[in-house]
């Protein structure tokens, strides 16, 4: 007979052996997920290998590829993560699904996306845009990502805001052409001042009331 009390107690204080690995085994997904979320906010992921990130965590790639198939799947998990943590994201897409003055809304919401604690968020998404179109075939799950970041509230806005469905998603294009040029020159170093009065002149072009 089997020594093995998992093998010889199928309930490990109330569940099952198999559900008490599934758990064990998704916290620690959880938490290497954390870690590596954190260590691209810092650090990024230009030339970032598997190698470099797991020692940097403190675990292997065996383990890495372990809990997430594959590099591909897992940085794609952790940018994922990473962006989840940005303070303006709530509140900037509340902000601008409730109704009111589209063109206020958006100078609000724009200058809650600028401020300096969303400022290391902004360079990762631009990091790893530049990472994932130079192999695309390598980070499609990054790409789709990044792709996705945003569009679907932003249809949701302009459609709050009195627009067809269809214009809605050629609104949602204008506007994110407008920030994501912003935000590059918020990384370059233009003072918000400038990007304040640019995005507010813009939107009164691309928006007439």
């Amino acid at each position: 007979m089997s020594m093995n009390p998992h093998l010889t107690h199928p309930n490990v204080r109330g569940r099952s052996y198999a559900g008490a690995m599934t758990a064990a085994r998704s916290s620690e997904a959880e938490r290497l997920l954390t870690l590596a979320a954190e260590h691209m906010l810092a650090h990024g992921v230009s030339q970032l290998s598997l190698s470099q990130l797991a020692r940097a965590i403190g675990s292997n790639n065996r383990m890495l590829l372990y809990y997430f198939d594959s590099k591909e799947a897992l940085f794609a998990a952790a940018l994922r993560r990473a962006y989840e943590g940005m303070p303006a994201e709530g509140a900037l897409l509340a902000h601008l699904q409730r109704p009111g003055d589209l063109r206020a809304q958006l100078g609000e919401a724009w200058r809650l996306l600028r401020a300096p604690e969303n400022v290391p968020y902004i360079r990762l998404f631009f990091e790893a845009f530049g990472t994932a179109v130079r192999d695309p075939d390598g980070n499609r799950s990054q790409l789709t990502d990044i792709a996705a970041v945003w569009p679907r509230e932003f249809q949701r806005a302009f459609v709050v805001h009195g627009y067809p469905e269809g214009d809605a998603e050629a609104a949602t294009s204008r506007l994110l052409a407008l920030w994501r040029g912003l935000q590059f020159a918020l990384l370059e170093g233009v003072d918000t001042d400038t990007l304040d009065d640019t995005h507010d002149r813009a939107v009164a072009a691309l928006f007439p009331a």
